[in-house]
């Protein structure tokens, strides 16, 4: 069986820019991701840094039930036994990669059921937003898998060694509050109010600096081109107009990509 499910690139203005949104399509499976899901988000990503007005993404899945449930079992015994497991995770990969190189700041909102390839997606994602009935669960073990090593690395940046190590020999669920507690989440809100708390995050997101923004991710991610970044900031259009509106004062309209 191969799942039928899609991912959808949508877009949106917030504070005079626009906001792009991810959206996980496959509702009849919890949005479980499959290999062609999967294999569109490296497209689905360079339409977003191609478009010079987007200032953030978000990531969702579609419906109240689930972010996402992780990869799609059903094609596990086709794709991930023996040697066809690495062109597997090479597709998985190249997803999450590039999310997490991404032009602009990637937001993760997360209702319901975040597990195992779910994890992974929004590990990729800078900041990450749940609703008070998200649930999150490193599965591999109940499965026999191997945990890919990237995500075993994005795992242990984002909630330490110690959090880490027992999501992955226990393979128990997290509500959200403990998700709160040990780093995996940002903020926790009643699941009535989690669009409106994300789209607030949004649009000041999308109010600040690019070039600031950018310099900030890159440095945070250790990359190599974080000096040259941070240093682009201090020949900015944007920081000639930041002291402005301080002097003046107003509210400064800051766009220098």
């Amino acid at each position: 069986m191969t799942s039928t499910g899609r991912v959808r690139l949508e877009m949106d203005r917030a504070a005079g820019a626009t906001v792009a949104t991810l959206v996980l399509d496959d509702p009849t499976r919890r949005n479980a991701m499959g290999r062609a899901m999967y294999a569109t988000i490296p497209d689905l990503v360079a339409e977003v840094d191609g478009n010079p007005d987007v200032r953030v993404l978000v990531l969702r899945g579609e419906g109240p039930t689930a972010f996402c449930a992780g990869s799609d079992i059903s094609e596990f015994r086709a794709h991930r036994l023996g040697d066809a497991h690495p062109g597997y995770e090479e597709v998985e990969r190249r997803a999450t990669d590039a999310l997490a190189s991404c032009r602009v700041p990637v937001v993760a909102c997360i209702r319901g059921a975040c597990m195992g390839g779910g994890i992974g997606l929004a590990l990729a994602a800078d900041l990450r937003y749940a609703a008070a009935d998200a649930v999150f669960s490193v599965p591999p073990g109940r499965l026999g898998i191997g945990y890919p090593l990237d995500a075993a690395e994005r795992l242990v940046a984002v909630v330490g060694r110690s959090s880490a190590t027992e999501l992955l020999l226990t393979a128990r669920r997290l509500g959200a509050d403990e998700a709160l507690r040990i780093g995996l989440v940002h903020e926790v809100v009643p699941a009535d109010r989690l669009d409106e708390v994300v789209a607030e995050r949004c649009t000041t997101i999308a109010s600040l600096a690019p070039m600031t923004l950018r310099a900030a991710r890159a440095a945070l991610a250790g990359r190599p081109d974080a000096a040259a970044l941070t240093d682009a900031c201090f020949h900015s259009a944007d920081l000639v107009e930041g002291i402005t509106a301080v002097e003046e004062p107003r509210r400064p309209e800051l766009d220098n990509r």
